[in-house]
């Protein structure tokens, strides 16, 4: 196959030199026979370009054209050739090369038979390049074989979309102690070259700081170093490098950034107080990188994992050097009381933080009286005592159940007051010097008013009438 390509293209080119020394010789014959311009080739019969080819730009995998427009071409052959490394393509509408991506059209041909005149004779032929790559950059050159040969150029420039490289650009994971300065490096290639970018992966900022400066926020950094200065914790995690030009797609790369150092562990709360056959967690928090072992102990014995005893170990999902391990103690007992230790253990070191669970009462009812109920108990005391000390005299003085009116007098602070059993109780009875008792009437009520403690007898008749009427109804049955 490769040699019969190579007899085509001898055959071709000897086909090409043979028209153009043809055409030479034809020329010279007529010079020298001195024959006339009517029938010699003169100037005005040589062919030209109608207009320059330009110059294309097609991203990669595109499909270009190079036209060639050319008048009077005549018999001439118009040829296509990469001016790089002088291939032939193609020799009139035939393809040369064996890339099937190149092949030559002829477009908007006017010939003898279509003009009225040889200045009007044009053709267009176009050289197509099909899935352009990166290689096909360059200029290429319509060649027409007359003498001197008349040639022109038109270059193709392939845009290239970013691409990440291998040498230059970190690993996918760079560590280092905390305190320490990193560098995360990003090499890209592409036509034209893309501007490459850093973001974090899961936070819209990047935290960044000079010499002497805390940390600050930033939306995202230019160019293809990132440096960070005395490394923070808070700085760990994912970052992305982001190259970008004009011709999609941008492309990324991501490198995780791990920060060392030593673990920490901190309750929460130190002292835990609860009622005996309650639940109680005990929480502990945790910062390390690399990851510890997390252990919970008492009296310098691990606690394992089941019965009553249930421990939960889960970290954070944004900063994943933070870790919390629950103990969950079910129903209390007293021998859970005392002190527990969560350890954290790793390369870097080990830290232990104390809890102390101590028992407390559950509330009795006397406890939960509020200071107005107290109040309230204490006026009732009163107003009992009172009653008590009512009742007291009330038997002393009480009559037989015979008397149909009978009366009583009642001592209240150091007072005498009356009352009685009839239907009428608002009309009182009084024992006079004979011993006889009477209703005392409005008269009574007039000598009531005139003595300066009625006020006193009114009120307390009125907080001995219940328990009297009471009692004689006792007494009665």
């Amino acid at each position: 196959m490769r040699v019969a390509r190579l007899l085509l293209c001898c055959v071709l080119l000897e086909d090409y030199s043979t028209n153009l020394g043809g055409t030479a010789i034809t020329s010279d014959a007529m010079r020298q026979d001195g024959s006339s311009s009517a029938t010699n080739p003169t100037l005005s019969d040589v062919p030209s370009f109608s207009e320059p080819i330009g110059n294309v730009t097609a991203a990669i995998g595109k499909e270009v054209a190079l036209s060639c427009t050319i008048k009077k071409v005549g018999n001439y052959k118009v040829g296509w050739l990469r001016a790089e490394d002088q291939t032939i393509l193609s020799m009139g509408e035939r393809r040369v090369t064996h890339s099937p991506r190149f092949f030559v059209t002829l477009e908007n041909a006017k010939t003898k038979n279509q003009t009225q005149s040889r200045e009007e004779e044009e053709a267009t032929w176009q050289l197509h390049i099909r899935s352009l790559k990166e290689a096909d950059r360059g200029c290429y050159m319509c060649q027409l074989n007359t003498k001197p040969m008349l040639n022109q150029l038109g270059c193709v420039d392939v845009l290239v979309p970013p691409d990440i490289l291998s040498t230059g650009t970190s690993d996918g994971e760079v560590s280092v102690l905390e305190g320490e300065n990193a560098t995360l490096s990003c090499k890209a290639s592409g036509r034209p070259p893309p501007r490459v970018f850093w973001r974090r992966e899961k936070s819209e900022f990047i935290l960044m700081r000079g010499i002497h400066d805390p940390l600050m926020p930033m939306d995202s950094l230019s160019g293809e170093r990132l440096e960070l200065i005395r490394v923070d914790r808070r700085q760990m995690g994912a970052y992305l490098c982001i190259a970008r030009n004009e011709v999609p797609p941008a492309v990324s790369k991501r490198v995780n950034l791990k920060v060392n150092f030593p673990p920490s562990a901190k309750a929460p709360n130190q002292l835990l107080s609860s009622p005996l056959d309650t639940n109680v967690s005990l929480v502990c928090l945790i910062e390390a990188y690399p990851k510890t072992i997390n252990l919970w102990m008492r009296k310098e014995k691990v606690i394992m994992n089941g019965g009553r005893y249930e421990i939960d170990e889960r970290g954070d999902p944004e900063e994943e050097w933070k870790t919390t391990i629950v103990l969950k103690i079910r129903r209390l007992e007293k021998m859970d009381l005392g002190e527990y230790t969560c350890s954290a253990s790793s390369s870097m070191g080990k830290a232990e933080a104390n809890l102390r669970v101590y028992e407390i009462e559950r509330p009795t009812e006397s406890s939960r009286v509020t200071p107005t109920n107290s109040k309230r108990l204490n006026r009732g005391k009163s107003k009992s005592g009172q009653g008590a000390m009512v009742n007291r005299v009330f038997h002393q003085q009480v009559s037989t159940p015979a008397m149909q009116k009978s009366t009583a007098r009642l001592i209240y602070n150091n007072r005498y007051a009356t009352t009685s059993t009839t239907a009428d109780p608002r009309a009182p009875l009084i024992k006079d010097h004979g011993n006889v008792f009477k209703h005392n009437g409005n008269n009574d009520k007039q000598n009531l008013k005139d003595r300066s403690d009625a006020p006193a007898l009114v009120t307390g008749s009125k907080q001995i009438v219940l328990p009297l009427c009471l009692i004689l109804f006792s007494t009665v049955r």
